[in-house]
């Protein structure tokens, strides 16, 4: 059965403001959080945890309750229960794994996109349709990552954490309707209309950049869990993010 969808106004605490964000009904939905997903007895962050979902498992959307802040009922291979419908921790659709050693980085991308042959500091995730992509760079600091592009003005800029780290994430428009198809920003990634940027500074000499090259906006939520899933073997990354409002703080899943 496809998901269906419900649209509600609910606050997203990696940001720290208020955005319009779709409520899963049903259908599959998969954990973004590289340290696991807590599983609920009830929907309630002080309800027993009846077991942990890792990273990319893949549950069944059963309802969604707005009780708690928000929590949806789900079903896995061994276990249903109550899992925080925060969307940096879990994400509508199914999932494929991406590993890279020599970037050190494991993610997450929608199925039916598809990974373009790495480059020496960069990997291009290319969406099904159109020229839309997800791009991660890897460099020394984050000075040498760019920030924004030529031709192109901020729209807004909040804050997020991926795998621990904090760093501002900001949405770029170009100043012409369409950048044009020649147009390459990273090996074989497309400029377009639409950035959504965000630089990650790992340690005094790892620093990471994670770009959605957009031709509207209304892919920014793909492009945004794309970010969230994303995971490096440094030691805030390993010892878990922990959420506004989680109950630990380190914890071995969260939600």
């Amino acid at each position: 059965m496809p998901a269906t969808l419900a649209t509600t106004t609910t606050s997203v605490a990696a940001s720290g403001s208020s955005t319009t964000v779709a409520i899963q009904a049903s259908g599959p939905r998969t954990v973004l959080s590289p340290v696991g997903l807590n599983v609920r007895s009830a929907p309630s962050k002080t309800a027993s945890v009846l077991g942990a979902a890792a990273q990319g498992v893949t549950l069944t959307v059963l309802s969604h309750t707005d009780q708690g802040g928000g929590w949806y009922q789900v079903k896995g291979s061994t276990v249903t229960g109550y899992i925080t419908d925060d969307p940096t921790l879990s994400a509508q659709g199914s999932f494929m794994a991406y590993s890279s050693d020599p970037l050190n980085f494991t993610l997450l991308y929608p199925n039916g996109w598809t990974p373009a042959p790495p480059g020496a500091s960069s990997v291009v995730i290319h969406a099904p349709t159109a020229s839309d992509s997800v791009v991660v760079t890897t460099a020394a600091t984050a000075a040498q990552l760019p920030r924004g592009r030529t031709g192109y003005t901020q729209l807004s800029s909040g804050t997020a954490v991926i795998c621990g780290v904090t760093g501002d994430l900001v949405t770029w428009q170009s100043g012409v309707a369409a950048t044009g198809a020649s147009t390459t920003v990273a090996g074989s990634a497309v400029a377009e209309r639409y950035l959504l940027q965000i630089r990650l500074t790992l340690d005094a000499t790892h620093a990471m950049a994670v770009e959605g090259n957009l031709a509207d906006l209304a892919q920014a939520q793909l492009a945004k869990d794309v970010m969230y899933s994303l995971s490096f073997p440094f030691p805030q990354c390993e010892q878990g993010a922990v959420p506004s409002g989680a109950s630990t703080t380190t914890p071995a899943s969260v939600g």
